[in-house]
């Protein structure tokens, strides 16, 4: 069996090279991880040696979560590209890698820098990532600790960035044309409330009275859950509650905007200030330096596992409330003093973004030279995410 792969692996080397032409494979488990690697593959996608193709094993849910979003994507199912020739798979997501019998190298890119579910202590998760050839790192502090527990080896481990954040940081995205698209009222600040996924997330404890306070409090507001509160028949994602159904109930046109957009980077364009409680989307808007404000949900921590040091350097830059109704009256006066933690975040900025602005470069780097292809220089990419090729 094993002579027998060697031989049909000698073969896809054989064709690949004569052909010219290479196929990556980006696998998708959720919207969000679209948007984590949309980056990549929409650079990729203008280059004529390369074949882009999308999969999912929830192939139609992604593709009509991306239509509804704004940015339909072709994504084919897992079983599609199984005895398929792949050259290169790319994913955002290490636990349910796809079944890829003819796959030459793997790579992976980290979805969130947040310190939850013991992404920063590897020795305790269940199995390591030397299943991929790359693992594309967001910043030195996450890289050190896989190396230093051997989850990672030093081959494999690559300090990249966050290509998802390089048009937020370049400017990349219209502040005005996001509010139109939400048909949000123009002239109003804007909040955006977005919570991480945990029966004991803010969302869970208040949520709704988050938003109502945001309202009161003057602003427009953008509600940005994550993927997985939205899966009401997943009781450990969303505690078993259709939260599409209880904003839409508190729906104001012109001022509450529920997206469910795969990369949130427009929606914090758009926002003069968030409101979450412990989330990767709160760093990102760090990048901004604008104003955060963090709802205290008390059992968070123990329950999503998240690393005690990101909950301090988060906070540490960010005003603190205890109860849902304090959110509209902090985000309104962090607002009218926002310059006051400017300092704290633009050094959490530092410490959890490596070269913020300039990742997809080294993404794309790190992609060809795993197809052993030289790099072809490329156009900026487009924000949106384009239609996957097809499959030969």
């Amino acid at each position: 069996m094993r002579w027998a792969s060697r031989q049909v692996a000698r073969i896809d080397r054989t064709i690949a090279r004569l052909s010219g032409r290479r196929r990556v494979v980006f696998d998708a488990r959720t919207p969000m991880n679209i948007g984590i690697l949309a980056p990549v593959a929409a650079a990729l996608e203008r280059d004529p040696r390369i074949d882009v193709v999308w999969t999912s094993d929830r192939a139609g849910e992604l593709a009509a979560a991306s239509a509804a979003a704004g940015t339909p994507v072709r994504i084919l199912p897992r079983s599609a590209m199984e005895w398929r020739r792949v050259d290169l798979c790319v994913t955002a997501d290490a636990w349910d890698p796809p079944r890829l019998r003819r796959c030459r190298r793997r790579a992976n890119f980290f979805h969130g820098m947040a310190g939850k579910y013991d992404l920063d202590a590897p020795g305790h998760m269940p199995h390591g990532f030397g299943y991929f050839d790359r693992v594309a790192f967001i910043n030195a502090d996450r890289m050190r600790r896989y190396l230093e527990t051997g989850v990672v080896s030093r081959e494999a481990a690559v300090l990249v960035g966050y290509p998802k954040v390089d048009a937020l940081v370049n400017g990349g995205y219209d502040a005005g044309d996001v509010h139109r698209q939400l048909q949000l009222e123009a002239n109003r600040r804007t909040a955006i409330y977005a919570p991480t996924w945990s029966t004991a997330s803010s969302l869970n404890i208040g949520g709704e009275a988050i938003v109502q306070s945001l309202v009161d409090a003057g602003f427009n507001v953008i509600v940005k859950l994550h993927d997985r509160s939205l899966d009401a028949a997943n009781v450990l994602y969303s505690g078993g509650i259709d939260w599409r159904a209880r904003f839409a109930a508190m729906r104001q046109p012109g001022r509450i905007a529920f997206s469910e957009a795969a990369d949130s980077s427009p929606l914090l364009a758009a926002s003069d200030v968030m409101v979450t409680d412990h989330s990767s989307i709160g760093f990102e808007f760090y990048l901004l330096d604008r104003p955060l404000v963090v709802v205290d949900a008390p059992d968070l921590v123990r329950v999503a596992r998240i690393n005690p040091e990101k909950v301090a350097l988060l906070r540490g830059a960010a005003r603190v409330v205890e109860r849902p109704a304090d959110a509209g009256p902090a985000a309104l006066d962090e607002v009218a003093h926002r310059d006051r933690r400017s300092a704290e975040r633009r050094a959490v900025v530092r410490e959890m973004f490596h070269s913020p602005g300039t990742a997809t470069a080294r993404a794309l780097e790190m992609v060809y030279d795993l197809l052993e292809v030289a790099p072809r220089a490329c156009h900026a990419p487009s924000h949106a995410v384009e239609t996957a090729g097809s499959v030969s």
